[in-house]
């Protein structure tokens, strides 16, 4: 017999040196061969519409649960008072990462809301504007003029700076409020649904569960113009300001409504 080199004929050789070696093997081989058959044939003939299934598009109804960011129950996320003096630029930053976005949540726009001292808006005002005229107590005083700004340049704020939701900037002489709106998570319309074709949940969702967006510093410049008036009410030299920022956090689930 001749020496053993490890090639693959000498493994065979020895394998089927023996009879009874041979009666061992060849009835194993066999058996593979039919068990590797069997599962193949299954595979192809009675599997074939659960792969097609797994490879096919659905479509899935995306909806979003909404709430705001808020630890104490004022339904506010920020609430900023402060009195300034007429000819007072100021910008007040607010600083998102100290807010508590619960687990499982993005933060989709966020709403910032000025109010002079003498809006209708504010609990326990009393009065009434007319014409741009602040009627109370037996006085009248010219509405101040605010004009406020969300600030691109001068904010970290990772949002869609440029999306056709956003209200950027806004001004006011009558007493009332200004509501500002930046979008920060992309393809987010204030809780609308939205249909999407996927292979499966986890893909229908994807879009919509990507951290960062709505990081960083919402900027907010104030501008007061104080406006003096002749009627019956003391000279007015100052304006209080309040400015109150609503962060809305939405979490996505999928439903599907064909395959």
């Amino acid at each position: 017999m001749s020496d053993f080199d490890g090639s693959l004929s000498a493994i065979m050789a020895n394998l089927f040196h023996e009879n009874r070696t041979k009666t061992a093997f060849i009835p194993c081989i066999l058996a593979s061969a039919l068990i590797f058959s069997y599962t193949s044939a299954d595979l192809v003939l009675n599997q074939t519409d659960l792969v097609e299934y797994v490879k096919t598009d659905k479509s899935w109804e995306i909806s979003f649960e909404n709430n705001i960011v808020d630890d104490d129950g004022d339904n506010l996320t920020f609430d900023f008072n402060d009195i300034w003096a007429d000819g007072d630029v100021k910008v007040i930053d607010f600083f998102l990462d100290e807010i508590p976005v619960n687990e499982g949540y993005f933060v989709g726009y966020i709403d910032v809301k000025i109010i002079p001292e003498e809006c209708n808006g504010v609990d326990g005002s009393e009065g009434q504007c007319e014409n741009g005229i602040w009627l109370s107590d037996g006085g009248e005083w010219e509405c101040d003029s605010i004009s406020a700004t969300l600030l691109g340049d001068n904010s970290s704020l990772s949002g869609q700076w440029f999306d056709a939701g956003n209200t950027l900037s806004g001004s006011d002489s009558d007493c009332e409020p200004i509501y500002l709106r930046i979008v920060t998570y992309p393809e987010y319309y204030l809780h609308e649904t939205v249909n999407q074709t996927a292979v499966n949940e986890f893909q229908a969702l994807s879009p919509w569960i990507n951290d960062g967006w709505g990081d960083g510093v919402v900027s907010v410049q104030v501008n007061l113009d104080v406006n003096s008036y002749g009627g019956w009410g003391p000279m007015d030299d100052s304006e209080e300001i309040t400015i109150q920022v609503s962060v809305h956090q939405f979490r996505p689930s999928a439903i599907l409504i064909s395959e």
